[in-house]
């Protein structure tokens, strides 16, 4: 009976979990969440109430979307994160003089940690308002490539929207590039996310199994002369960072 119990407990986590990570700022309906997680409406109906008692969800007439308690949990969990990847920043400004982050996966968007902005003439800043899809974004791409691709799949169940004419917008293609990530280690995002931006990130894994990923974000006129040098400095940087784990 006991273990029943658990088993039961078991699988409404990994039921929550998994409608925690088919959200994001956009609300979204119980339908939607219902199709992309593969649960019954009324299964999602009981935990998105659950969540959002906990303040972990935020639901009304509008949609279900993150909620301020989890933002909360995520910031105390992250603190630690930022301090030690700190100087590793640093470092990859250093060898690179673009704009360099930290970040992590909240939903399907990414989720900055910590930034240092380019100081060239030209460069690139990001605007806050932004959509921040995983799958436009060089670190987002370093990422899911962490996850599984049933994983990514059940995360953009309602398709993948367009950024711009670059973006990838099909599954099978998206799911050949998170391949390439797996295999070579590298990300790309070659004006997906912002015409006129290009990215290349690295991800890598905390002990306890969370994903990050360091990008640096150039215009692209200067991509081509930045892509050796970007990847070296991501390579030597994630070393330093997995030493300091």
């Amino acid at each position: 009976m006991d273990k029943d119990k658990s088993g039961n407990g078991i699988q409404v986590l990994a039921r929550a979990a998994a409608i925690l990570r088919a959200l994001n700022d956009t609300p979204q309906s119980l339908g939607a969440l219902a199709s992309t997680t593969g649960l019954p409406r009324s299964t999602v109906q009981r935990i998105v109430d659950a969540l959002a008692h906990e303040s972990l969800v935020e639901a009304g007439s509008g949609g279900v979307r993150l909620g301020w308690g989890l933002m909360e949990i995520a910031k105390k969990s992250q603190t630690s994160m930022v301090e030690r990847a700190r100087p590793v920043l640093e470092t990859l400004f250093a060898r690179t003089h673009e704009t360099v982050d930290i970040s992590t996966a909240l939903g399907g968007e990414v989720s900055f940690l910590d930034r240092i902005i380019s100081d060239q003439e030209l460069r690139v800043v990001s605007f806050p308002d932004k959509p921040r899809p995983l799958y436009a974004k060089a670190n987002g791409k370093a990422l899911l490539a962490q996850l599984s691709n049933d994983e990514i799949e059940r995360l953009y169940g309602d398709g993948l929207k367009p950024l711009t004419e670059h973006t990838l917008t099909s599954m099978p293609a998206l799911l050949e590039a998170i391949e390439q990530v797996r295999r070579d280690g590298f990300s790309y995002d070659i004006e997906e996310h912002a015409l006129g931006v290009c990215a290349i990130g690295i991800g890598f894994m905390a002990a306890n199994g969370k994903g990050y990923a360091f990008s640096v974000a150039m215009p692209a006129s200067r991509y081509h002369i930045m892509k050796p040098i970007v990847e070296n400095a991501l390579r030597e940087c994630r070393q330093m960072m997995l030493e300091l784990l």
